[in-house]
């Protein structure tokens, strides 16, 4: 049975890894350097509150996050393709209708995610390399 709780101190090192996690990183819009203890407390100060842990049997098996409108979700790889992405967006809706997601349109999975739950795509961004 999954559930869906507000972060708390003791997921911070949860969130932190699997970010970390190179088999992740790829799906992300923005890639960061490897993400230290240290940064992650400073940063949970003041972003705490905007995120989520998904957790299957009392175990975090992913997170979402909204900042500024913006969603972002992560599943632990081992979770893939088990529905934790799109559930963790409705849970998320339910309390914040307003957000919205930015995807990189070579993550298909996330992409799914999204429009299984209602998202359309509505913008492209365009980039110069």
């Amino acid at each position: 049975m999954l559930k869906f709780i507000k972060n708390e101190i003791k997921y911070y090192e949860f969130i932190r890894k699997l970010r970390n996690d190179s088999r992740v990183q790829e799906g992300f819009v923005e890639t960061l350097p490897q993400i230290t203890k240290e940064q992650q407390i400073k940063y949970m100060k003041t972003y705490k509150d905007n995120f989520y842990i998904c957790l299957e049997n009392d175990i975090p098996i992913g997170y979402i996050r909204h900042i500024d409108g913006d969603i972002g979700v992560c599943t632990h790889p081992d979770h893939w393709g088990k529905g934790i992405g799109s559930f963790m967006i409705n849970e998320l809706m339910k309390l914040h209708p307003e957000c919205y997601a930015k995807v990189k349109l070579d993550n298909i999975a996330s992409v799914k995610a999204f429009e299984k739950v209602g998202f359309k795509k509505k913008y492209y961004l365009m980039e110069r390399d």
